[in-house]
């Protein structure tokens, strides 16, 4: 009788930690974060000097709600709106999709690229809709950017598992008039393709900061790439003695299951900085 006593107290102490770290899993999942983040870019014209940007990424099927937006609002406003993909699931009826989409647009002009989530969905209708409400989808192409004498260009890709993804011509105008460059990538891997230097900053998401992360050993399931670069700020070599800078959202949302755990949602205002005026 002991014996099964000490089993029976034994597993309902077991199923109370289960629960326990389920909920505080959920719970985190349901946070949010924006954060402020400021970079020097040595080839940004001093005439974007300052220019501030909103990146966010990875939206799934988490709705964006007004505690959100006003968070977001409580935040000097970003001259463009950068959404990293991943803005809706197969399956999904469009209806949180849209929703988000239409209350990102209302931040002001923006722009998007296609995560592996959204070309497992009718890309066909995103785009569309996308495109009805003004907000431009870079798929494996540039947008310029004028201010005074300066140009910056921002170019975008899609997402390297459709397999259609193509940096060189996303870079086919700026390669005519060459400036700064911000490539922005669904997913970090890109950094294996041969990044034009051009290319000042890369913007990603896809990780979600490994989204469940065990104490002492990381990611519980993801590849080594993203071990390696799995958020924040990274300075990447480019094999010609020159670096470009690259910075991974642990994103808005969630796939698969939804949980998190030391890796909270998040979203960026990145302030960019030109070198020239720090010389």
């Amino acid at each position: 009788m002991l014996l099964i006593d000490l089993l029976i107290y034994g597993g309902l102490l077991i199923s109370i930690i289960a629960g326990a770290l389920l909920l505080v899993m959920y719970l985190e999942a349901k946070q949010f974060h924006v954060t402020e983040e400021v970079v020097v870019l040595d080839e940004l014209d001093p005439a974007f000097d300052g220019t501030r940007l909103f990146f966010i990424s990875d939206l799934h099927r988490r709705p964006i709600k007004q505690s959100h937006m006003d968070m977001i609002a409580s935040h000097e406003r970003a001259k463009l709106i950068i959404i990293g993909g991943d803005v809706i699931e197969r399956g999904d009826t469009f209806e949180c999709c849209r929703a988000n989409l239409q209350l990102l647009r209302s931040l002001g002009p923006a722009v998007m690229v296609h995560g592996n989530h959204d070309n497992k969905a009718d890309v066909r209708v995103l785009d569309a809709y996308a495109e009805s409400i003004g907000i431009r989808v870079l798929d494996n192409e540039a947008m310029r950017c004028e201010s005074q004498d300066g140009v910056l260009w921002f170019a975008g890709i899609d997402d390297l598992r459709s397999g259609r993804a193509n940096v060189q011509a996303s870079m086919a105008e700026v390669f005519e008039e060459p400036a700064c460059t911000l490539l922005i990538s669904h997913d970090p891997a890109v950094l294996r393709r041969t990044i034009p230097s051009e290319v000042q900053l890369i913007l990603c998401g896809h990780t979600h900061g490994g989204q469940i992360n065990l104490p002492f050993y990381g990611p519980v399931r993801t590849g080594a790439i993203y071990r390696r670069f799995q958020a924040g700020w990274y300075d990447v070599p480019r094999g010609d003695g020159t670096h470009y800078k690259m910075f991974i959202s642990r994103g808005f949302g969630t796939s698969h299951i939804p949980f998190r755990w030391f890796s909270p949602p998040e979203a960026h205002f990145i302030t960019l900085k030109s070198k020239t005026l720090f010389s």
